[in-house]
C-alpha cells in the first residue's frame, strides 16, 4: 500500500487520509506481457473502482495509480517529483517564467494539491492540469510497459486495491479514460522499440566519460553533414554549423550524470526519441554511459516573479546573504540559462535570469546582485553596450561583470576590458572554468544538504513554449 507518509505528488494527499483495504481483495498475478496488466487495468475501468491501485513489482519496483469511478485522475511511479516537475515546465511555463530563487519555499504547484489550489485561485487553467496529469500519468504506464517488456522471464507482481470514499474521490480536477492513457503510452513504447530503444530506460541519466573524444565525433559528424550542403547559400551554411556545434557542445555538458535522459530532453527542448538516438552511438562505443540517478530531494525552491516596482511605491532591495551570493545573468538564450541555473544552483548560489536587455538595467539596481554574468551578443542591445551603463552606476562601480559570449579574439577580449568587464568566459559553458571564475570573485556559498542538484531544483526562467513528447 502508498506510505501515507509520503509526500503526495501525482494524486492528492486527500485521498490517502481514507484509504481502506475492504471490498477489493489483495492479488498476486503472473505478469507474463503488458496484456496482463492492461487487463487488470481495464477491469478497474468496469468495475468503476474508486481507490488506489498499489503494484508491486520484483525488486521492489512501486507504482501507485488512483482511480475515480473507473477513470484514473493520478499516480505516482519512478521520480515521482522530475517527473512531475517535467510536465510543469511543460504545460504551465507561467509558474516558471522571469523567476529567481528563494531557497525557502516551493515551487508552486510542485505537487498535486498545490497545482490544484493554483487552479481554483484561477493562477492557471483546468486543460493545463489536466495535461499535467495525464502526460504524468503516460510516462508511469511507459515505465510500466518497459520494465515488463525487459524482464527475462514470468514474475509474480502484487496487485493491491484500496478503497477511497467517493466523497473524498471528487477532490479529483482530472479524470481520464483508462484505456486512451494507456494506448497513448503502448503508441510512445512502439516507437521506443522500432528505434531498437529496448534496453534503454528513459530514466537512466548520461555521463560523458571521454569528452574530448566525443567532440572530436561530434565536430567530424557535422563536418559530414555540412559538405552535402553543396551550392546552399554560404551564409546559410555557416549559420548551420554554428547552431549544430552549440547544440552539440550543451548536450556534451549536460550530461554530468545528474539529468535523465528525459530532463535532457526538457533542457535541450528536444524530442525524447531522436535525443536518446543521438546518444546510443557513443553509449556503445563507451564514450559515455548511463547509470542510474537518484530522485529529487523533497525540498525544492520556489520562484519570485520579478515586477518592476513602480514610482511612488519603491520595492525593496533584495540583499543577498553571505552564505548565498545572487548572481544576476542577462542572455537570450534557455539552453544557456538553463546549463548556467544548474551550475550556480547546485553550487548554492542564487540566481536572476534578465532576458529583456531594455529593462536590465533598472532591475539590476532593484535587486543589487553580488556579481553579472552578461551575453555578448544579443538582438537589441550587445554586451559591451550594456556592460558600459552598468558601470556609469555608482554601485556598480566594484562589482564583478563577466562576459560570456562564444567569440573568444582579442580584440574581443580587449573591448571588454575598455568596457569595465572583470573576466571574460567563452562558450560552450565549462562548469570548473564558470566555478572557478565565479570564485575569484565572490566566497564559496554554503550548500544547504537538503539541496537539489538536478536540473529541475531551482526554476527561474522562460522555458521553451514548444516541446516535443516522445
Amino acid at each position: 500500500m502508498t506510505n501515507q507518509f509520503e509526500r503526495a505528488i501525482g494524486y492528492s494527499q486527500k485521498w490517502t487520509e481514507f484509504i481502506s483495504t475492504g471490498g477489493f481483495p489483495f492479488t498476486s498475478c503472473s505478469i507474463v506481457n503488458p496484456e496482463n496488466l492492461a487487463t487488470q487495468l481495464f477491469s478497474c475501468a468496469s468495475e468503476k473502482f474508486t481507490g488506489c491501485l498499489d503494484i508491486e513489482a520484483p525488486q521492489h519496483q512501486h507504482w501507485s495509480l488512483y482511480f475515480c469511478q473507473g477513470l484514473i485522475c493520478g499516480g505516482s511511479g519512478v521520480h515521482p517529483h522530475r517527473s512531475w516537475l517535467r510536465q510543469l515546465y511543460r504545460y504551465c511555463p507561467q509558474l516558471v517564467k522571469d523567476t529567481t530563487v528563494n531557497h525557502s519555499n516551493h515551487i508552486p504547484g510542485d505537487n498535486y494539491d498545490a497545482l490544484a489550489e493554483l487552479v481554483r485561485r484561477g493562477k492557471i487553467g483546468q486543460a493545463q492540469m489536466t495535461e499535467v496529469v495525464e502526460s504524468y500519468i503516460i510516462e508511469n504506464f511507459f515505465d510500466l510497459i518497459q520494465h515488463i517488456e525487459q524482464m527475462s522471464h514470468p514474475s509474480n507482481w502484487q496487485l493491491s486495491y484500496s478503497q477511497i470514499p467517493q466523497d473524498q474521490m471528487d477532490s479529483a480536477l482530472v479524470t481520464t479514460e483508462v484505456d486512451e492513457m494507456w494506448r497513448q503510452a503502448v503508441k510512445l513504447w512502439r516507437s521506443w522499440q522500432s528505434a531498437d530503444l529496448t534496453d534503454i530506460s528513459p530514466n537512466l541519466a548520461p555521463t560523458v566519460l571521454k569528452p574530448q573524444e566525443l567532440q572530436q565525433q561530434f565536430s567530424q559528424m557535422l563536418y559530414g553533414n555540412l559538405s552535402g550542403l553543396g551550392g546552399i547559400n554560404q551564409t546559410f551554411k555557416a549559420w548551420q554549423e554554428e547552431t549544430s556545434q552549440f547544440t552539440s557542445d550543451n548536450l556534451i555538458a549536460s550530461m554530468d550524470g545528474n539529468q535523465t535522459l528525459r530532463d535532457l530532453a526538457v533542457l535541450m527542448n528536444r524530442n525524447l526519441l531522436l535525443l536518446t538516438q543521438s546518444i546510443v552511438p557513443y553509449i556503445r562505443q563507451g564514450l559515455v554511459e548511463l547509470s542510474p540517478v537518484e530522485e529529487m530531494s523533497l525540498i525544492v525552491a520556489s520562484p519570485i516573479k520579478l515586477e518592476q516596482s513602480s514610482a511612488e511605491t519603491p520595492a525593496t532591495p533584495i540583499e543577498s546573504k553571505p552564505t548565498h551570493p545572487l548572481i544576476a545573468c542577462i542572455e537570450d538564450s534557455s539552453v544557456d540559462l538553463l546549463l548556467m541555473n544548474h551550475i550556480l544552483t547546485q553550487a548554492g548560489y542564487q540566481f536572476i535570469n534578465i532576458e529583456d536587455q531594455e529593462k536590465a538595467l533598472s532591475i539590476l539596481i532593484e535587486h543589487k546582485p553580488d556579481l553579472i554574468l552578461l551575453d555578448l551578443v544579443m538582438p537589441i542591445a550587445n554586451g559591451y553596450e550594456i556592460c558600459s551603463q552598468i558601470r556609469r552606476v555608482s554601485f556598480f562601480k566594484s562589482t564583478p561583470v563577466i562576459i560570456v559570449t562564444g567569440k573568444d579574439g582579442i580584440i574581443d577580449r580587449t573591448r571588454a576590458k575598455i568596457v569595465g568587464a572583470s573576466d571574460f568566459l567563452t562558450k560552450p559553458i565549462n562548469k570548473d572554468k564558470m566555478l572557478q571564475a565565479l570564485h575569484t570573485y565572490l566566497p564559496k556559498p554554503q550548500v544547504n544538504q537538503f539541496q537539489d542538484t538536478s536540473m529541475f531544483g531551482d526554476w527561474y526562467v522562460q522555458p521553451p513554449m514548444q516541446y516535443s513528447s516522445m
